[in-house]
């Protein structure tokens, strides 16, 4: 992804969950305790991110393998938790509370509807039977979607989808929140 890519993922609409990142880090009056029990949740998220970018197969076909065959947006999820994790280790539950109501208010509705689109109009009726079964947040069954192309996770493709840096962002502020400690 060049840098003309990650610029337009900056918007109207990111850029007050930007915001929050910023300021919980500045207001942050961690504890010893709040970083225990936080830090868990920021990494779970970000191994739940690097799970579901070592599927990604971008429209090339519906990815439908690993945490894909259970929820069709686990990065959105993962980042919901490593949000929350922040949260707890910052000791910043209004700044959750507000990034919680943009997240899903406001991010998650447009990137399904953009998502969607994009994805009905490439693969039709299979991404309509997908969404159809699978839910869009948070998994409601223990079996995975029996339908489409199952395959392994791939590092390659973890890294081509840039989840690396996205990793080395997340441990940095996790790592800035505890040095405050």
């Amino acid at each position: 992804m060049n840098l003309e890519d990650k610029l337009e993922k900056i918007t109207h609409r990111t850029v007050p969950l930007y915001a929050l990142i910023v300021l919980m880090i500045i207001l942050a009056a961690p504890t010893l305790l709040s970083c225990i029990l936080g830090l868990p949740l920021v990494v779970a998220g970000e191994l739940l991110r690097i799970w579901a970018a070592g599927h990604i197969q971008k429209n090339e076909e519906i990815t439908t393998s690993g945490p894909y065959g259970y929820i069709q947006s686990p990065l959105y999820l993962g980042s919901f938790i490593i949000t929350t994790g922040f949260c707890i280790m910052a000791l910043k539950p209004l700044i959750w509370l507000m990034s919680t109501l943009i997240f899903f208010l406001s991010y998650v509705p447009r990137k399904q509807q953009t998502e969607w689109g994009r994805l009905e109009r490439i693969f039709g009726e299979s991404f309509l039977k997908y969404k159809a079964a699978v839910p869009y947040f948070m998994p409601k069954s223990t079996t995975p979607y029996p339908e489409g192309a199952k395959h392994p996770w791939s590092g390659a493709a973890a890294i081509e989808n840039t989840e690396h840096q996205t990793g080395i962002v997340v441990m940095l502020i996790a790592l800035f929140i505890w040095l405050r400690v």
